[in-house]
């Protein structure tokens, strides 16, 4: 069954335990249209909520919102499961749903929101060229290196290995910049 991710304008007065009980009228009201929602994120400075769900199609999740508590998506997306577990993590939720930040307290939400970092070493070919097969791949096993345990320290999940350069993702756009620093040194 397809993934779905929808996204919420909060407004102006909505707590995250308005969103929890929404969340949990959600679970109450869901079996009938054959949508699961699985978790949410509270991201309360930029008033949104993302919330994460198997249905057989955008329409049955929107019936579901509309249904159990009137609380529409401003958009829903369909979503590879595989991508968004990568990108986002978050597989620890508080008792109401909502996903917490990693080794949190159940108050500790995950805003939802990813500050992506890029490395490259650029001109690689031409380095392996220079070099050789042997000289360049210990120049990219340094550099993966340096990137794990900057990302390790600060906060990162790396998302993919391109061949010369990673993709990370951040819950922090602060702890990404603080990451491309330290691999920058």
């Amino acid at each position: 069954m397809p993934l779905y991710m929808d996204i919420h304008n909060l407004d102006e007065g909505t707590t995250p335990e308005d969103v929890a009980k929404a969340h949990a009228k959600d679970i109450e009201t869901e079996r009938k249209y054959g949508v699961e929602y699985t978790k949410y994120w509270v991201n309360e400075t930029g008033r949104k909520v993302f919330c994460l769900a198997h249905a057989p199609s955008a329409q049955a999740a929107e019936q579901v919102h509309r249904e159990a508590h009137g609380m529409l998506p401003e958009k829903i997306i369909e979503v590879e499961p595989d991508i968004a577990e990568v990108f986002l993590g978050g597989t620890e939720t508080n008792p109401a749903g909502a996903v917490i930040l990693p080794g949190g307290n159940a108050n500790d939400r995950d805003p939802g929101i990813r500050t992506i970092l890029f490395t490259d070493i650029v001109n690689s070919t031409t380095l392996t060229q220079l070099l050789g097969d042997e000289a360049a791949l210990v120049v990219l096993n340094v550099h993966d290196t340096i990137v794990r345990d900057a990302l390790s320290a600060l906060g990162g999940r790396e998302v993919k290995h391109t061949g010369d350069g990673i993709m990370a993702s951040f819950v922090s756009a602060a702890s990404a910049v603080r990451c491309a620093v330290a691999i920058r040194r």
